[in-house]
């Protein structure tokens, strides 16, 4: 954009150039005699080209006068300039006007100033221009007018204007360059929440710089062609958000913090501290067409998972049904029974309400609701259990009469349980207490590297059945904890298909250590069924085949060891002087590594290596600790007679005594005098059967109630 200031030329009377009204037409009269007539025309003519050679002489003798030099009394913007040669001319204009051009203004804002020069604001002053129009005043048009000017001129003067351009848009650049240095946004106040502290940092109004009014000024001023002082323009803005606003949002989260929230669940004590209520609070800054505002609320969703939370800690879940597969068909043998859960909508507006009230009354008991069996008649078909996905075998054959009633026990109580979707399974959590209330009966197990009377020995060939079932269904194994100790009687259906051998077990001990678990992951429920048949033990998986198949790689052994060959001796108070006994056989150690690959749609979805390692065991003798001599080994005595005939005949129909099979303790130490001589012949040794010894819990120490 430019502008320019023009000013015409000017006289009292008009311009000097301006045209003369043309002479009326003459008058008709009559014609004089042809020669007066041309004598006249002679006459005129003769005055006409006298007057013309007079003008044109004139015009000519002040023109020469004036060679390269203005006509007398012309000015430019009050500065006379007439007589003077355009550059003395040009050279007057800049020495008038030379401060402005050197300064035109100064801009000012508190004690900050800026001089911009003429170029910054897109100001130029014509001079050239105006210097041209007066040379050519008089000598631009043709004679006559050339006269007629001049003559005006001399009689009245001519005021030229000395026009300026202004570029608006360069103007407004330099403004918009300086007012970063000026401009200062507003500050609003800011609430802060660190941890269960709150802090307000003060609002602050901020400056901004009127772009239009002060553009208007400087045009205004540099039209003046004086230097002039020019005040930036400027109004102050307002935060949007004031103290005021954050202030009382600080008091809101002051009484949401009054004092930590105690929830009582049943028996249980809960309690929400501040830390825990401050994650839950939100503030949020609302924009209205004034003024912000901040909104204090309580994250409800968040607090929704907090109570979820609560509730799976505190639900008491009511059980699955027991199902039987009959020949396909799916029939409930012991019903379900309905849990307790936190009423979770109710105690949502409970605690609502509670987080509101003064820090004294923030002490709720939350409510329970009962929870239906997930499973009943009405949806049992629905649970997509359709058919057989796997089974796992173990033999048990030669088991003593305790041991075989352990087992049983122990398939009663893992038949016909439900594993929805996303369940792990736990074998100590299924079984429960290994004791007389669930049928067990107390056994031989290793307790104390030694064998004594423990409840439910033999209950590991249940967890080695269940342990194979899992295994092939291709289910994921989370725990398993391989015997420590060679037992024969886990050899037969190990490895199914595949063959017999050692290390395809899993060993478990309640209450507190070693588990079996495995998870569902089928997406689809599954049902166990469990069993003897004979001297078998069988678990079945039932569910929806999702297509995965099981493959094994192996067995290998490896890293075998001999049995130790020297025994082991073991005080024993309750043991009759004279009469020690043997708890345990030796045996041998290895390594047995086996991999399982589950593939589906033709694709490894699994490669696992499972390992069990055997440890090598002593024989292990009991003796009294009188028959013990300083070197812990028994004591020489002499050797009786006996007579043959006070022997007792042996019983045939005598049952043997059962053979021992429990979780031992960690292995002894080998005795420094084990070269010392055995125990003397004449000493009868009491025939022990050969125990079946169960791994250590994860925390060391073997101990009894194991398989």
């Amino acid at each position: 954009m430019s502008v320019e200031h023009t000013q015409p030329y000017g006289t009292p009377g008009g311009r000097a150039d301006e045209p003369r009204p043309s002479a009326q037409p003459p008058t008709p009269r009559s014609r004089l005699p042809h020669r007066v007539g041309r004598l006249a025309w002679m006459a005129g003519t003769a005055l006409l080209l006298t007057v013309v050679l007079g003008v044109s002489g004139s015009l000519f003798y002040i023109d020469r006068s004036y060679a390269g030099k203005i006509y007398p009394n012309v000015s430019i913007r009050g500065l006379a300039v007439g007589e003077l040669t355009p550059e003395q001319a040009h050279r007057a204009l800049e020495e008038r006007f030379a401060s402005f051009l050197a300064q035109p203004v100064t801009l000012a804002y508190g004690d900050q100033t800026w001089t911009p020069t003429l170029a910054e604001l897109g100001v130029r002053l014509e001079i050239d221009r105006a210097v041209e129009e007066a040379y050519a005043a008089g000598r631009a048009n043709g004679t006559i007018d050339n006269v007629r000017q001049v003559a005006a001129v001399w009689q009245n003067g001519l005021e030229l204007p000395l026009r300026m351009t202004i570029d608006q848009d360069a103007m407004q650049r330099y403004l918009l360059g300086r007012v970063a240095e000026v401009d200062r946004p507003a500050v609003d106040a800011q609430l802060e929440l660190d941890g269960t502290l709150t802090s307000v940092l003060p609002a602050a109004p901020g400056q901004q710089v009127l772009i239009a009014e002060t553009l208007q000024e400087i045009t205004a001023a540099v039209q003046s062609l004086d230097v002039q002082t020019i005040p930036l323009r400027t109004r102050e803005l307002q935060p949007r958000l004031s103290d005021a606003i954050a202030d009382q949002a600080q008091g809101r989260i002051a009484s949401l913090l009054a004092g930590p929230l105690v929830l009582n669940v049943g028996d249980e004590r809960f309690e929400w501290s501040l830390e825990d209520l401050a994650r839950l609070v939100r503030i949020e800054r609302v924009t209205d067409a004034g003024a912000d505002t901040l909104n204090v609320s309580l994250d409800g969703a968040m607090i929704g998972e907090k109570i979820a939370a609560l509730a799976g800690a505190t639900e008491q879940k009511g059980d699955y049904p027991r199902v039987d597969w009959s020949d396909g068909k799916l029939e409930i043998i012991r019903e379900g029974t309905s849990g307790q859960r936190i009423d979770e909508a109710r105690a949502q507006e409970l605690i609502l309400t509670a987080l509101s009230a003064p820090a004294d009354q923030r002490e709720l008991t939350l409510a329970m609701r009962e929870v239906p069996p997930p499973v009943t008649a009405a949806n049992l078909g629905q649970l997509g259990i359709d058919e057989l996905l796997s089974a796992g075998r173990s033999d048990f054959s030669g088991s003593a009469p305790y041991r075989v009633t352990n087992i049983k026990a122990g398939m009663r109580l893992l038949h016909g349980i439900l594993l929805a979707p996303g369940d792990e399974f736990s074998f100590n959590d299924s079984v429960g207490n290994i004791d007389a209330s669930n049928g067990f009966v107390e056994g031989y197990a290793i307790i104390q590297n030694r064998t004594q009377l423990e409840w439910g020995g033999g209950i590991c060939q249940d967890s080695t059945t269940m342990f194979r079932a899992a295994f092939w269904a291709g289910l994921p194994i989370t725990e398993r904890w391989g015997h420590s100790f060679y037992i024969s009687w886990y050899d037969k259906f190990a490895f199914e298909e595949y063959g017999s051998g050692p290390g395809m077990d899993a060993t478990i001990f309640t209450p507190g250590g070693p588990d079996l678990k495995f998870l569902n992951d089928t997406g689809h429920w599954l049902l166990i069924q469990s069993f003897t048949n004979g001297t078998t033990a069988e678990v079945r998986i039932y569910g929806t085949d999702d297509g995965r198949t099981v493959k094994l790689d192996g067995p290998t052994i490896r890293d075998r060891v001999p049995a130790p060959a020297q025994p082991v001796y073991v005080a024993e108070p309750s043991r009759p002087r004279g009469s020690p006994r043997q708890s345990d056989t030796a045996r041998g150690g290895m390594t047995i590594d086996f991999v399982r690959i589950i593939e589906r749609d033709g694709q490894v979805i699994e490669r696992r290596n499972f390992q069990t390692k055997f440890k090598p065991w002593p024989d292990i003798f009991e003796v009294n600790p009188a028959d013990l001599g300083p070197d812990g080994k028994p004591l020489p005595r002499a050797t009786p007679t006996v007579d043959p005939a006070t022997l007792p005949t042996p019983d045939p129909n005598a049952q043997p005594q059962p053979e021992p099979n429990a979780q031992p303790q960690p292995e002894p130490q080998p005795d420094p005098n084990a070269g010392q001589p055995a125990l003397p012949t004449a000493q009868p040794i009491e025939p022990v059967p050969q125990p079946q010894p169960e791994p250590p819990p994860p925390t060391g120490g073997d101990s009894g109630g194991g398989g």
